[in-house]
């Protein structure tokens, strides 16, 4: 069993990558709310000088709020997961697309084992 996590800044996605997780099997998933630390950084009061400088560059409509995605699943699974993100979303070599990994699953309760 493996924990994928998929962590976005662009959530107008989130629907159409879980849309897409479905159609690959995945039959539940979990999302959350998050901000990464360039944006925690930039609303801080006491962030480091020299990051008043690099506000700039960074795109603040894409430094908001993110969404984090959960999905328990088979290690079979795990492929056809990550290309149902990737249809959405795009290489994860570009910029902004987000960070996708896994976690091994050494137990779980609460999950209907017929689902997984």
């Amino acid at each position: 069993m493996q924990l994928l996590y998929f962590i976005t800044n662009r959530s107008e996605r989130i629907p159409a990558v879980l849309a897409r997780l479905s159609e690959a099997g995945v039959n539940g998933a979990t999302v959350v709310s998050c901000e990464g630390m360039a944006h925690m950084l930039a609303e801080s009061v006491e962030a480091p000088a020299f990051f008043g400088s690099l506000r700039s560059l960074f795109n603040t409509e894409e430094t908001g709020e993110g969404k984090m995605v959960l999905a328990v699943m088979k290690d079979e699974s795990i492929l056809a997961a990550k290309e149902a993100i990737q249809s959405v979303c795009g290489s994860f070599d570009e910029p902004n697309t987000g960070v996708m990994f896994t976690v091994p699953v050494m137990h779980f309760e609460g999950v209907i084992k017929n689902r997984l």
